[in-house]
């Protein structure tokens, strides 16, 4: 699998803009679990990022990921439905077709019968 260029961007983005976007699929609310750098908390100090901020960048991570494989897998089952549907469709208009032309037969029978009796009487 590759990601889309959208998801790679998407995780990418800083961890404010992610708060700021409030697009975390793993939130009931739809924020990102609150970081201390994302709370504007500063960093450890000798500059390092804090274990718990490498902590939620992963889970975010994570939860995109996972959100772009739910996205993916729903767009397979859409496409997977519409060929179903374009089936029925098909083998309907099959079916219809196939009754409309015994019931042209049908009529040319009896139309070639009433001609061979009006023939028969004169």
């Amino acid at each position: 699998f590759q990601l889309s260029e959208d998801v790679v961007n998407r995780m990418k983005e800083s961890p404010q803009s992610k708060r700021d976007n409030q697009r975390s699929p793993c939130s009931s609310n739809g924020t990102a679990p609150p970081s201390p750098a994302a709370e504007g908390k500063p960093k450890s100090p000798t500059g390092t990022v804090s274990p718990y901020q490498n902590s939620a960048d992963h889970l975010l991570s994570v939860c995109l990921w996972h959100s772009y494989r739910y996205e993916r897998e729903q767009a397979l089952v859409q496409e997977e439905l519409l060929r179903l549907a374009k089936r029925e469709r098909e083998a309907a208009s099959e079916a219809l077709n196939t009754a409309l032309q015994r019931e042209r037969n049908n009529t040319n029978e009896e139309r070639q019968r009433a001609a061979q009796l009006v023939s028969n009487k004169k």
